[in-house]
């Protein structure tokens, strides 16, 4: 498809802020490098939407029961297309050199004498390919981790495994959906683009999947389990994409959902195209969680739709605490990644448009090269840079996606202070030989991440691998093999490209909230001459760390510096409460006051490195 660029929303400061600029100023002097003179944020409080949805109520054995009674699918073998666009920020769309903005932590190579990830504890082989007639790529390799089970929802199949790998219930994607399915054959018609996570607020299991790639035949699917148990009864329910402010359309459709969740609500963002697949902007659903918890319809929701300064391909974070505040992160400016958030997350919540954060430089493209394998000249399809998944806990948001460096591509992962706007660690998973490719990442409670990808090489088959990061270290360990991969692999289905990912799963066992489980993707043997992808779980257990710092925002004046703030409230994003406290800070300096409160209930520690 062709590639689009849409404008960057323009809009004039407000008049209090052209008021205090000359404060600003003089605050960029003190403050430090952290600190941006950049107009304040933008908000919006969306549209509140209230309505009857398609909705049903059921268990996998009733969905099993009434699978033989229903029309039998005419999908046939699917090739979900990658629909990529520019992005509204300026970044090129192809190669590009990466402007010399200052890096705030060196890029890891994982070949480096650091230590090996953990072994593994224990892995087993996942949903694989299906047969001919219903084959589908990529498989959009999706999972979730519960107390007792595991979950995984990929464009194929639905199926619950034990944590020991058996298969305890297997049902099609779309026979997992189909009971929302009206007479005129929507919303569940041509599911795709699955995501699901175990929400540790509420004890279920949440899950989101867009039907229909055509305007106007657009739906975001949510489903919620009733309790821990993802073999009882499922709550469904399909919002139509493509109702924009409460006024039906009808060009439009959503593709490339990103879903996140806090104590309060689920979020689901989508990137929203025409039907000639041209790029239009991104939306966001916020979704109160109690009448999912409880199966009602009526639900209500919070429609965002192009929110100020949104872009491609948003990523609300997987919040663990109650910070007060939900994240969104995004590819940025050039070098820069975007962290918009949310507050007033338990009432009617506020989007702000999003600081920019700078990283390490990197080529931002919509067109990555293809990765290499053995014994075949295709490749295996990269796709773009978009950020894959978010992770706020202990104050830190951490995402991660994939790049290319010298034409060769490498996983980048990034933890961010949202508070203060900064990069706290970031680095590189690479290899000198080997590609890394569609990772996704979880934190423990003891702020040691882990990420999963893919790999292959020259001389080695598309596998699934791993590693981890620990806080005493800042650094990705030496990367370990989750699962080897069998044979070359080359399937098209009639497309152009031979697709692979969209993504992965990286995901905490909320048992120990210490245990990591990844589910990757690799090229498994052929079945007469046809290539397979099949799925593994693995797990596996960092071991002893020291504990979580103290977070950003809790209590204690912090120490040091002549000006300590301190929050109330939980993390708010630095550009808030730094300018819109703005006008006093400079008595706050020259009074010696230890303590303001800002503005929405919160503070925020400031460092002056003339104090």
């Amino acid at each position: 498809m062709n590639p689009r660029r849409y404008p960057r929303e323009s809009g004039a400061a407000r008049p209090f802020l052209r008021r205090i600029v000359p404060v600003s100023v003089i605050l960029l002097a003190v403050a430090g490098p952290g600190f941006s003179a950049e107009p304040g944020p933008t908000t919006s409080t969306g549209v509140q939407v209230t309505k009857s949805v398609p909705f049903v109520r059921e268990s996998i054995d009733e969905i099993r029961a009434r699978a033989p009674f229903r029309a039998p699918a005419a999908l046939g073998d699917r090739a979900i297309p990658l629909r990529r666009i520019q992005r509204r920020s300026g970044a090129p769309g192809k190669e590009a050199a990466p402007s010399a903005t200052p890096a705030t932590a060196a890029p890891v190579v994982s070949s480096s004498p650091a230590p090996s990830a953990p072994a593994l504890a224990g892995s087993f082989e996942g949903l694989g390919n299906p047969p001919h007639g219903q084959d589908v790529i990529p498989p959009d390799t999706m999972g979730a981790a519960g107390p007792d089970h595991l979950v995984s929802l990929l464009n194929s199949d639905f199926g619950v495994f034990s944590k020991s790998g058996a298969l305890l219930q297997k049902v099609s994607l779309q026979n997992f959906w189909g009971s929302l399915v009206t007479p005129v054959g929507e919303p569940a018609d041509f599911p795709y683009d699955p995501k699901i996570l175990y929400d540790q607020h509420s004890g279920r299991f949440i899950a989101v999947t867009l039907d229909c790639t055509i305007a106007p035949n657009s739906w975001v699917m949510i489903a919620v389990s009733s309790t821990s148990d993802p073999l009882g009864t499922w709550s469904k329910w399909a919002i139509d994409a493509d109702l924009d402010n409460n006024v039906q359309q009808s060009f439009n459709s959503a593709d490339f959902p990103g879903l996140g969740v806090d104590a309060f609500n689920v979020y689901v963002t989508a990137n929203m195209f025409d039907a000639a697949d041209v790029g239009q902007y991104s939306k966001v659903w916020v979704i109160p969680k109690a009448p999912l918890l409880t199966g009602s319809n009526p639900i209500t929701w919070f429609e965002f739709r192009d929110p100020p300064g949104s872009d491609f391909t948003m990523q609300p974070a997987h919040t663990f605490g109650t910070p007060g505040a939900e994240y969104i992160l995004f590819e940025g400016a050039v070098n820069r990644l975007g962290v918009a958030w949310f507050d007033g997350v338990s009432g009617t919540p506020v989007w702000h448009s999003p600081s920019q954060v700078p990283v390490s430089p990197y080529t931002s493209t919509n067109s990555l090269p293809g990765a290499p394998q053995p014994g075949i000249t295709t490749t295996i399809d990269t796709a773009d840079t978009r950020l894959l998944n978010t992770v706020y806990r202990n104050g830190s948001v951490w995402t991660t996606h994939h790049l290319a460096v010298n034409g060769k591509v490498e996983v980048a992962w990034y933890r961010i202070n949202p508070g203060s706007g900064t990069v706290v660690s970031q680095g590189r998973v690479n290899d000198p030989f080997r590609w890394y490719y569609y990772p996704s990442i979880a934190v423990n409670q003891d702020n040691v991440a882990a990420v999963g990808f893919s790999g292959s090489s020259t001389t080695e088959y598309v596998g699934g691998y791993y590693t981890i990061i620990r806080p005493s270290s800042g650094v990705a360990e030496t990367v370990a093999l989750l699962k080897k991969g069998e044979a070359p692999y080359l399937k098209t289905l009639g497309g152009t490209e031979n697709r692979w990912g969209d993504f992965s799963a990286t995901v905490v066992d909320p048992t120990d909230n210490v245990t990591f489980w990844t589910l990757q993707e690799y090229a498994d043997l052929p079945v007469s001459g046809i290539s397979q992808w099949g799925t593994w779980w693995g797990k596996f257990t960092p071991g002893t760390t020291e504990p979580p710092p103290t977070p950003p925002g809790s209590s204690g004046d912090g120490g040091g510096g002549c000006l300590s703030v301190t929050r109330s409230g939980g993390e708010a994003p630095f550009a808030t409460s730094l300018l819109t406290a703005g006008i006093l800070l400079l008595p706050a300096c020259a009074l010696g006051l230890r303590r303001f409160l800002l503005r929405r209930g919160r503070t925020v520690p400031i460092r002056h490195p003339v104090c």
